[in-house]
């Protein structure tokens, strides 16, 4: 079995972020200097206008190379476009109107503040009212006598040009988004068919082994102590068992998949075999390393994952239960189970109790991770699982 995500929503949102970082920097540099070479018809309030469309424009940029944040960011700097239009008449000197100027600078933020939102929303309402709002703004503005006076027919003119190239920026991330999410939906599908597989060939093949040690050297080993009579044959009694508990213990180590996967496709088989498994859980994901991990870690991270929620389920009286899935670097999965349930005190667990100790910390073990958990009777338990530890 081999499986390679394609991971399309995070790679096209990783370009088309970063793309649009780098227009946004030329775009910026262009409206700096149109204010600059009007800045003799302008007041103080225009150069801290600029400063602050400025900062908002080096955090989009950089929220964008970071991976964080770039929506809020997107969506402060549209928000800031908006207030630069309604402050354009305090802005504007009374020599403005005179000038050769045929737009004042808050005309070029016009359109990069659609372009941001359009880049962040897509098609939704929130475009729609942020744009609604900033092209009646600046229609109705820019036909003010203090910042010039255009005609209606003109204002119009130059709104209409504005919306037009924002929604069809709007609509073309739209459709690219819905792609991306039936190919990750689709490998999505794939990924969570393929773990329940391994994970059902992994029992069967373990029940054949576990029967056939059972049958070989298990109740050879019972039926060889029970006929001992001697000290020797006692020894060798002694020795058979050993062997059937190195037999036992090689079984515990599972079958191996090949293959890889990436985190978001990991994350979305995990986070829809989790609601599967608990309707009641909350999921948060969020994804920055893109880089392919392999499939045996992400069986172990998705079997030890599903046995804390289990565990939850059974044991915790939870009121909140929430599964964080983040993968926060190239290469590192770090998962937690947080519930607010009545909690226990770890060192009290039973060892015969192989839920947690089996099925999570040995598991994440195995594959090179770790599993920590934290519990307190009365304050809830949270389950940390890392990968590599």
């Amino acid at each position: 079995m081999n499986i390679r995500s394609t991971a399309a929503r995070g790679k096209f949102e990783n370009v088309v972020r970063k793309v649009y970082a780098a227009v946004l920097t030329a775009l910026t540099i262009e409206l700096w200097a149109h204010q600059a070479f009007q800045a003799e018809h302008f007041n103080m309030l225009s150069n801290i206008v600029l400063a602050v469309i400025f900062l908002s424009a080096l955090g989009v940029i950089a929220s964008a190379w970071l991976g964080r944040w770039n929506d809020s960011m997107l969506l402060i700097h549209g928000s800031i476009g908006v207030l630069a239009v309604f402050l354009l008449p305090a802005m504007a000197l009374a020599t403005f109107p005179n000038s050769d100027y045929e737009n004042p600078w808050v005309w070029w933020s016009v359109g990069i503040s659609s372009l941001s939102v359009a880049i962040a929303t897509g098609l939704q309402a929130r475009f729609v009212a942020h744009l609604a709002i900033l092209m009646s703004a600046w229609t109705v503005i820019s036909t003010n006598d203090s910042v010039g006076g255009a005609s209606l027919g003109e204002a119009l003119q130059g709104s209409i040009y504005v919306v037009i190239l924002s929604i069809g920026v709007a609509g073309i991330v739209t459709l690219s988004r819905d792609w991306a999410n039936e190919v990750d939906a689709a490998h999505t599908g794939y990924l969570f068919s393929a773990l329940e597989r391994a994970s059902v060939d992994a029992t069967e093949r373990d029940n054949q082994r576990v029967g056939a040690l059972v049958h070989d050297k298990v109740l050879h080993t019972f039926l060889f102590a029970a006929a001992a009579r001697t000290p020797s044959e006692r020894l060798a009694a002694v020795e058979l068992a050993r062997e059937a508990v190195d037999s036992i213990a090689e079984i515990q180590k599972g079958l191996v998949p090949s293959g890889t996967t990436t985190p978001s496709s990991l994350f979305l088989s995990l986070r829809k075999a989790a609601i599967k498994r608990s309707s009641r859980i909350r999921a948060s994901v969020y994804i920055t390393g893109l880089d392919p991990i392999p499939l045996e870690t992400a069986n172990a991270i998705t079997e030890a994952t599903l046995q804390a929620i289990e565990n939850a389920e059974r044991h915790a009286k939870f009121t909140n239960l929430e599964l964080k899935l983040n993968s926060p670097a190239a290469g590192v999965i770090s998962v937690q189970i947080v519930d607010d349930g009545r909690g226990f005190r770890m060192e009290r667990v039973p060892r015969a109790r192989l839920g947690i100790r089996g099925s999570i910390i040995d598991r994440m073990a195995l594959v090179g991770g770790v599993a920590k958990i934290k519990s307190s009777p009365g304050l809830g338990t949270v389950v940390s699982l890392k990968w590599p530890k």
